[in-house]
Parts: structure tokens; sequence; C-alpha cells
């Protein structure tokens, strides 16, 4: 409580002020050699892995921007793998007592405890041996997998404090909106209801969709599997819009993120990744980035996520032969007293840095010192009072 009455009192000479985001130069900040991204909420901290080895990966955070930092094992774990991260910072993904957490998973979750993060295993289902979280919502439920094969989890399901739960009929998650919405190829499972509800192909011949995300709006994207050589194409799904192809066709390629704005990431195996704007239009992402940040390349896999502040996270080459590790690619534009990532500059800002800032939540560390003090309070203040 002295917290929020001192960051209270401070606040009274703030001035108001918006700040829009728009479509321009970026600015790059590497994240670390080595390391890619999987995730990004809309504060922009990412989840993401590092590649020890052949065989040996270990999942970690990167806090506003910050290089990433590993996440704690478990007793008895040694390698581990994030999948996605919420508002919270709660990050899900799976761990292993072996180097081969991609084959043999355990499901996992991490959850900031004001220092840190504490990691709870999980499981799977009785008699299955591996499973797998993929994605959490800001309420907290998280989907995933369970199943006897490691590499090819078979059965839905939702990790409740009894443990998992399978999905019904059958139903494979890959996404869960704030609404509940489960998303798993073109259907959407309204975990409230247990309605599920399809939806109908463009015209053409198909065989399919495969979903990769979902927002809040229940606008989805993924790819759409067609029959010739040239087989799959990016697209997106807006309510009340219908099908969009987000580009041409390629042997692999697909959007893999959406934000609440409908801008979704793209991408073809080995060409390019790409952002496709609403109401803006397509984007390569190395076309983003501002002269100014130097010698960048970016590489063609890695567009793992977008918010709707239109940062992105994605792999760079940093320089023509410098390392290729994850990077966030932010708006220029974006002032960083938009602590809450809605694009806006107002009190709703100042109200966010002083919850997070009253239970000593990691992302109100704001100068990146790793320490939590009137240090954090003074430079938030700072950057909201001088605008963008």
């Amino acid at each position: 409580m002295r917290k929020q009455t001192m960051v209270a009192g401070l606040v009274v000479s703030a001035l108001s002020m918006s700040v829009a985001a728009n479509v321009g130069g970026y600015r790059v900040e590497f994240l670390g050699a080595g390391w890619g991204a999987t995730g990004l909420n809309e504060r922009g901290d990412a989840c993401g892995n590092f590649a020890v080895d052949g065989t040996r990966v270990l999942g970690g955070v990167s806090r506003g921007g910050a290089p990433f930092e590993l996440l704690p094992l478990p007793e008895g774990m040694q390698t581990s793998r994030t999948h996605a991260i919420n508002d919270a910072g709660v990050i899900v993904g799976a761990v292993c007592p072996n180097e081969y957490v991609i084959t043999q998973p355990t499901a996992a979750v991490w959850r900031p405890d004001g220092s840190g993060y504490t990691v709870e295993v999980l499981g799977g289902l009785p008699g299955d041996p591996y499973s797998a979280a993929y994605a959490i919502n800001n309420l907290g439920d998280i989907i995933g997998a369970s199943g006897f094969w490691g590499w090819n989890l078979s059965t839905g399901v939702r990790f409740t404090e009894d443990g998992p739960v399978e999905l019904p009929g059958g139903f494979r998650g890959v996404d869960i909106s704030d609404d509940r919405v489960v998303l798993g190829g073109s259907q959407l499972l309204d975990l409230d209801t247990g309605t599920v509800t399809t939806l109908p192909l463009p015209p053409g011949n198909w065989q399919g969709f495969v979903g990769a995300a979902l927002n809040d709006h229940d606008d989805v994207c993924g790819y759409i599997i067609g029959y010739s050589g040239c087989s799959t194409f990016p697209m997106r799904y807006r309510q009340g819009i219908g099908w969009e192809f987000l580009g041409g066709c390629a042997t692999t390629t697909s959007a893999t993120a959406i934000n609440n704005r409908g801008d979704a990431l793209l991408y073809y195996y080995t060409t390019a990744s790409g952002v496709d704007f609403v109401p803006e239009g397509y984007f390569s992402l190395q076309s983003l980035i501002d002269p100014s940040q130097g010698e960048w390349y970016v590489q063609w896999s890695g567009a793992a996520g977008i918010n709707d502040a239109r940062q992105i996270v994605c792999s760079a080459r940093q320089g023509a032969n410098g390392p290729i590790g994850a990077v966030l690619l932010s708006p220029m534009s974006r002032c960083p007293a938009d602590f809450n990532g809605d694009t806006v500059v107002n009190t709703l800002d100042v109200l966010a840095f002083l919850n997070a800032f009253t239970a000593g939540d990691p992302s109100a560390d704001f100068n990146g010192d790793t320490t939590i003090n009137t240090l954090d309070v003074l430079g938030f203040l700072n950057a909201y009072t001088q605008g963008c």
C-alpha cells in the first residue's frame, strides 16, 4: 500500500496524452544469439528456446526487450521447451528428465513469483507417458495434448487444478482466446458451452485448413492445403469478412500469429517472413527495420508473435556474418510509457504500472536493472510526461 500511495502522489502532475502506433520504422532489440522466440505478450515479454546442442533445448524468457534468461528446471529434469506466454508473464511448455524434450515431453507451467519463476509439472492423462502445454490465455486456461508418442500427441487436453482433462470429441487445440475459445484446424471450441463451430473453407478444391493462432475476436490464421505441388497458402479468417489469402502458394508456407487488430505474421520456407497489417497490407519484416538500427538480416523462420502494439518477435542475423538469434521489433513511434500495450498512452498505463509495481511484477522493472524500486517509478513517469 505504501508503494501505491507513493506512485499515486508522483503521478498527480503527470500529463495525459494519446499516441497512436503506425507502420513505419522499427527499432531492433537483440534478445540473444542462438535463441528462438515462440511467443509474445502485450507487454513485449517473449518466451523462447535455446538449442544447447543437437537435441538438448532449454526454455527462457525475455522481459521488455531484455536478453533471454533461462527458466528454472524442476527437480529431476534436464531440458525444457516453451510454447506460449500470457500478459501476466505465465509461460507454458514442457520439461524432460533427459535431453529429448522435443520427443519425450511432460507438460509444465512457469509462473512469475516476484523474483523469478516457479515451475510446476502438469503431467498427462492416465496411461500417457508424454504431454505438452501449447497455449495459455489471460484467464489462466491452459491447453495442450497428451499421448503415447511424444512427437505426435494424440489427445487434446485442458490442464486444470485437478489435472489434465480431455477436450470433448477428440478436439485437439493449438491456441486459446480470452473468451475461452479453442482453435483446432478449422474448428472453434467454446469451453463454456461445449459448442464446436466449423469455419467453412473458401471455394476451391482443398484438403483442409491447419490453424496456427487465433485472437479474441475469433479471427484465425494458418495455412490451407491444396492438391498441387504448390500446395499450401498462408491464410487468415476474419469474422464478418471471411477468408483472406495472405500470399501465394508454396510447398511450405503458413501464417503463424495474429493479434486483435487482425495483423498476421507469415513465412515462406527458406525465402522470407512478413506481416500483413490491417488495413495497410503486406510488408516483409526486413523492410520494417529503420536504417538507423544498423545492418540486420531477418530470417525466414522464427516469426513467432505479434501483439496489439505491433511489436514482433522473429529471428535475425546481426550484420553479414554476425550471430543469428531472436529479436524484438518495435515501432519507433511506440512510447515506452505505453505500459499496457494498447497503442495509447493515458491513465490506464499509470494504473497498469501501479498495479505491477505494487505486486512486485517483473514487468515493473522499467529501467531493466533487475530491481524493482523508486528508480523504476521515476523512469516510468519521465517517459509518461515527456511523450513520444
